[in-house]
């Protein structure tokens, strides 16, 4: 095992070998509908179950963050193999994944005071914290002691960008993600908006006409942001359409400088906040 243990909540859109790789702890969120309590990824597997969950109910899901006491718990099993735990969350705006991971901090370091552990707010979600996710890992994994892991994790949330183009913006409405004003406009026009998690939200940053307009714009951000040049980091990301999000993969290598581009389908809590029909990118130039 590694001095330092890398745990993260189910927001993380990360690919499932690198998981396993590098040995990291995800943690699930939660839903609930119907009187019902889903733990995600567990008793919904994927985010096609979660939509056939939707349609069948009158009602739309709520989410939670795991419970202090569920982060207690690992934070516990992990102390009997590593020196310090680093808590990845999702964006303390988004959710209160932070808070829950740092309240069981407090009470694991008051048991076992030997017991480094660290929340850390990715300050992004999807994609995005998968890149800080895996760079923390990276760096566990190569033998580096909590404060290092940490720097690297620092460096790439300083860096790292995040952006989605949506079939529609209602499902971020309902689950609370934006105002119902900020997507009546692109709603209204049939736009296929362009997303970004900036400073911890989600923000409409563009609203092409077209899902082909919307790739170009969103391919030209990137350009703006990091060049063509530089090497970058990139994980493509998709709810429920492989074949536009394999399309995207292939532009982004035959426009950008890539030393690694991955390809992965959102979790099904994600899902339920982006809705279906979403293609996006996490990306960070070296």
């Amino acid at each position: 095992m590694n001095k330092v243990a890398i745990v993260a909540d189910t927001c993380v859109v990360i690919p499932q070998e690198l998981v396993d790789k590098y040995g990291i702890q995800l943690i699930p969120m939660l839903f609930h509908l119907e009187n019902k309590t889903y733990t995600d990824t567990v008793d919904i597997k994927t985010p096609d179950e979660l939509f056939q969950l939707v349609k069948k109910s009158s009602k739309f899901p709520t989410t939670s963050a795991p419970s202090p006491g569920r982060y207690a718990e690992l934070y516990r099993q992990l102390s009997r193999q590593a020196e310090g735990i680093l808590s990845v969350t999702v964006s303390s705006e988004m959710s209160a994944s932070f808070k829950s991971a740092t309240q069981a901090k407090e009470v694991i370091e008051t048991e076992l005071p030997h017991t480094e552990i660290q929340a850390f707010d990715s300050r992004t979600t999807a994609s995005g914290m998968g890149l800080v996710v895996l760079a923390a890992a990276r760096a566990a994994a190569s033998g580096q002691d909590m404060k290092a892991v940490v720097k690297v994790a620092e460096d790439i949330k300083s860096k790292v960008n995040h952006f989605g183009i949506f079939d529609s913006l209602s499902w971020l409405v309902r689950s609370g993600r934006i105002s119902k004003a900020a997507a009546m406009v692109g709603n209204m026009l049939s736009m296929k908006p362009i997303g970004e998690t900036s400073q911890g939200r989600h923000i409409v940053v563009a609203r092409p006409r077209t899902r082909k307009k919307a790739i170009q714009v969103l391919l030209e951000i990137v350009k703006q942001r990091v060049g063509t040049t530089s090497p970058l980091h990139i994980i493509v990301e998709h709810t429920s359409w492989l074949e536009e999000a394999e399309r995207l993969k292939q532009m982004v290598l035959d426009q950008f400088n890539c030393a690694e581009v991955f390809l992965c389908e959102y979790t099904p809590v994600v899902s339920l906040i982006v809705g279906p029909g979403v293609v996006g990118l996490g990306f960070y130039q070296e």
